[in-house]
């Protein structure tokens, strides 16, 4: 259904390491960092999909989008925990431990976090274990 997803940035690199860390219990790496924009490209080796992250093109600061959010699935709870870990270690900040969100589905285990330029991220498993 989607080509790809872009979030911005302030600090590219600070980006590619907060989301080379954090994507990688995903099985998602780096797939291409490239100028003009200056943008990094992750992708999972499974998938056409990618998920971006650029400094903005327009030249002003990247700014959050209220209501946004970027889901990634995992294949299994404990990938769920250790992207919410991760990403506290990385300097993240949580918005959401992980957990059953029954209001969802009876087998949604999500967690929710903010990247270190604030862009809302949630990591879920739809499987039940």
């Amino acid at each position: 259904m989607f080509s790809h997803i872009t979030v911005g940035t302030n600090d590219l690199p600070r980006a590619i390491e907060f989301y080379g860390r954090v994507l990688g219990v995903l099985g998602i790496a780096l797939k291409a960092h490239r100028h003009q924009p200056e943008r990094a490209i992750f992708a999972h080796p499974d998938s056409d999909v990618v998920f971006c992250v650029y400094q903005p093109i327009d030249g002003q600061p990247a700014s959050i989008g209220n209501g946004s959010l970027v889901a990634f699935e995992a294949r299994t709870r404990h990938q769920v925990d250790s992207f919410h870990a991760r990403a506290m270690q990385q300097g993240g900040v949580d918005e959401g431990p992980p957990g059953l969100r029954l209001h969802y589905s009876p087998t949604y285990y999500g967690a929710y976090v903010r990247d270190l330029d604030g862009n809302k991220l949630c990591c879920v498993c739809h499987l039940e274990e």
